[in-house]
């Protein structure tokens, strides 16, 4: 798709009309026409404000000016170096139709007595001297005209070039606010069609995290249950030793083996507790969720971990709001 091809879509999809950028960028409605429809003879009075116009357009639309940069400098020199073709040839034209010279002089000459021509051969060495000077105040005025030509080719460049910083610097200045015109405009089209109706997203509230406490011979593990937690437990003992994993009374795990080693990870899919009872506690290194526990013996030698597992204080509250609000609805 061509750069002007590119404008003349952003344009429509903002669905801005020539005269809403005509009056964000301040070009005429016609140059911005001209520029959408790649007609360039607009400008041929002068070609030097063209790719100026095209930037100060992609920037009131939003377009990124650099992609399209090396496009318009082509398309500018390419439509430049037509226009000198033409006319090239219209000069060469205009040549070929103006009269050829004539040997209409040379024929009189030739019909000259000698005494005519005694007489021009003295006129000529006579006045040789006055026209040297001739020639000389010739070149001297010749050399006047082409310095003031060439010094007013400098300073219409000059103007020129002060002319071309002049309207970068206002492109530059105006770039800013033509952007957010341009938003705002786009803003002020889609509440007229009521396409601001729809209601903000509501943010996520932040997740929080499982915890895992230890208290003794007790384990806390406090999970807002949005997903169901997990208990892992992991255990070294200093002989083989059974182990006893139970919850509401139901054991967990295989009681009839001997190991040095436990390791077993229970889903919770709801508040409970769980008991973990070794039949050689002496030496054990224990860890509930990878925090160390350090089991307090009773009385008989034993030592018992109560692994508690609870709900979240906020999340109960939200679950109980939640039930209460079922409760209140109507039947139907």
């Amino acid at each position: 798709m061509r750069y002007y091809e590119i404008l003349k879509k952003r344009r429509t999809d903002l669905k801005l009309s020539i005269q809403d950028v005509s009056a964000q960028t301040r070009l005429a409605p016609e140059y911005i026409k001209a520029i959408e429809d790649n007609d360039l003879d607009v400008f041929s009075d002068d070609l030097s404000f063209v790719r100026y116009f095209i930037r100060s357009y992609c920037e009131a639309l939003g377009v990124n000016w650099s992609m399209l940069q090396e496009e318009v400098d082509g398309s500018i020199k390419h439509y430049a170096h037509l226009r000198n073709m033409a006319l090239t040839q219209a000069q060469k034209r205009m040549a070929a139709s103006m009269p050829m010279d004539t040997n209409e002089s040379r024929v009189r000459r030739t019909g000259r007595s000698s005494y005519q021509n005694r007489v021009a051969s003295t006129s000529r060495s006579l006045s040789r001297k006055p026209r040297r000077k001739l020639s000389m105040k010739a070149v001297i005025i010749a050399g006047i005209i082409l310095c003031g030509g060439f010094g007013l080719w400098a300073g219409m460049n000059q103007i020129r070039a002060s002319q071309a910083a002049q309207a970068q610097a206002a492109a530059d200045q105006e770039a800013k606010d033509k952007e957010a015109e341009t938003a705002r405009l786009a803003e002020l089209r889609r509440r007229e069609q009521g396409l601001d109706n729809a209601q903000p997203e509501q943010e996520e509230a932040p997740k929080v995290e499982d915890t895992t406490s230890v208290s003794g011979s007790t384990v806390t593990v406090t999970s807002t249950f949005d997903t169901p937690p997990e208990v892992a437990i992991e255990a070294k003992f200093s002989a083989p030793s059974t182990v006893w994993l139970t919850e509401a009374g139901a054991v967990l795990n295989d009681t009839s083996q001997y190991t040095d080693s436990f390791s077993q990870t229970v889903t919770m899919n709801a508040p409970g507790t769980l008991l973990f009872q070794p039949a050689v506690p002496e030496g054990m290194k224990l860890t509930v969720n990878g925090q160390t526990v350090t089991p307090e013996l009773n009385e008989n030698g034993e030592a018992i971990i109560t692994i508690e597992v609870v709900q979240a204080a906020g999340a109960a509250k939200e679950e109980a709001a939640a039930e209460q609000g079922e409760q209140n609805e109507p039947a139907e």
